[in-house]
């Protein structure tokens, strides 16, 4: 794969996690709506605080992901890092939707970021491989 194409995939998977996090920052509702099965108590603090927390973080590492589209040298520590976020993700996804409180589109999401998990370790190995 060029580096044209890693850059590109890079930057996508930023915007992936930036797009995903200002949605449900924005609209905690309808995240809810098309994400689960069950709705949140955000007038709960503790409830309202990890579902900030969660996709202020979620924001975080999109920046991170672009910042390793843009500088080569980044990669390797913030995707070995994301590969393994994304893919305790992935499992946490499965798992809700086996229990019956995350929708197939949790599930969809979920498979996505194991995408880019394999992705991200793709570029990770090739680097070391070089």
């Amino acid at each position: 794969m060029s580096e044209t194409w890693r850059r590109r995939l890079l930057y996508f998977a930023g915007a992936w996690n930036i797009v995903g996090a200002v949605g449900a920052l924005v609209d905690p509702s309808g995240h809810f709506a098309s994400m689960y099965t069950r709705a949140l108590s955000l007038d709960d603090p503790l409830q309202g605080f990890f579902f900030r927390a969660t996709w202020i973080n979620v924001n975080a590492w999109g920046i991170g992901y672009l910042l390793a589209a843009r500088l080569p040298a980044a990669r390797v520590p913030i995707l070995t890092a994301g590969a393994a976020g994304k893919l305790a993700y992935f499992g946490a996804c499965v798992t809700l939707f086996r229990s019956g409180v995350g929708s197939p589109m949790l599930l969809a999401a979920g498979i996505f970021d194991v995408l880019f998990a394999g992705f991200f370790a793709y570029v990770v190995w090739s680097r070391r491989s070089a």
